[in-house]
C-alpha cells in the first residue's frame, strides 16, 4: 500500500513543483493539470469550484486524453511483457 501511495504522489508532486517553479504557472492551471493527469473528474469539479473560472477545465482537457492513452498503452505493454 505504501508503494502505491508513493507511485501516485511522487510524480504529481514533481509535476506541480516543475510547473510552478520552472514554467511559472498559476495554481488553478496546476490543479487542472494534476486532475487531468490522474483522470479524476471529482478533482476537476473541486478545482473549478475553487477557481470560479475555466482555467482548471482547460488544463484538464489538454492533459486528460494523453493520460488515458498512456494508461491503455501501459496496460497492454505490461500484458505483453508478463504473458509473452
Amino acid at each position: 500500500m505504501l508503494y502505491g501511495f508513493l507511485i501516485t504522489i511522487i510524480p504529481l508532486l514533481i509535476v506541480g513543483i516543475v510547473l510552478r517553479k520552472r514554467h511559472k504557472q498559476n495554481y488553478f492551471l496546476i490543479m487542472g493539470t494534476i486532475a487531468g493527469a490522474t483522470t479524476d473528474p471529482p478533482a476537476l469539479a473541486y478545482s473549478t469550484a475553487t477557481a470560479n473560472n475555466d482555467i482548471p477545465s482547460v488544463a484538464y482537457s489538454t492533459v486528460y486524453p494523453l493520460s488515458m492513452f498512456l494508461r491503455i498503452i501501459t496496460a497492454q505493454m505490461l500484458i505483453l511483457i508478463f504473458c509473452g
